[in-house]
């Protein structure tokens, strides 16, 4: 039984290959690395809460802080600041908790904006 199965495999390869010749053009597919966007490092922090951070990044925010908020690879950069509570944060953004220290918690926007709110509650 073994034997029929590996002469049926070879008969399916020569097969696939038959009708097939060298000078046949071969299509080529070139492939492109997966990258990450890296900002350019500001020269100097200027940046406000809520402020567009994309271009710079971090470097660019007074607090040193610069979030990804929205799903775009190029969209959705803010910087951003620590906070305790609401308050301390722009209208319409929230303070919360976004990794589990007890200094984890950042002003963030509302998931219907982008940022540039510098009004604090």
């Amino acid at each position: 039984m073994k034997w029929m199965v590996v002469v049926l495999g070879l008969a399916a390869g020569v097969w696939s290959g038959c009708g097939k010749t060298e000078n046949e053009p071969r299509t080529v597919v070139e492939l492109q690395p997966l990258t990450e966007p890296r900002p350019l490092r500001a020269e100097k922090a200027t940046k406000q809460l809520g402020e567009d951070c994309r271009e710079n990044g971090a470097s660019a925010c007074l607090s040193g802080l610069c979030l990804h908020v929205k799903p775009g690879r190029h969209e959705g950069y803010v910087c951003s600041q620590p906070c305790q509570g609401d308050a301390e944060c722009p209208t319409s953004w929230r303070c919360a908790q976004v990794y589990p220290t007890p200094k984890g918690r950042l002003c963030v926007p509302s998931s219907n904006e982008s940022g540039a709110s510098s009004t604090t509650h």
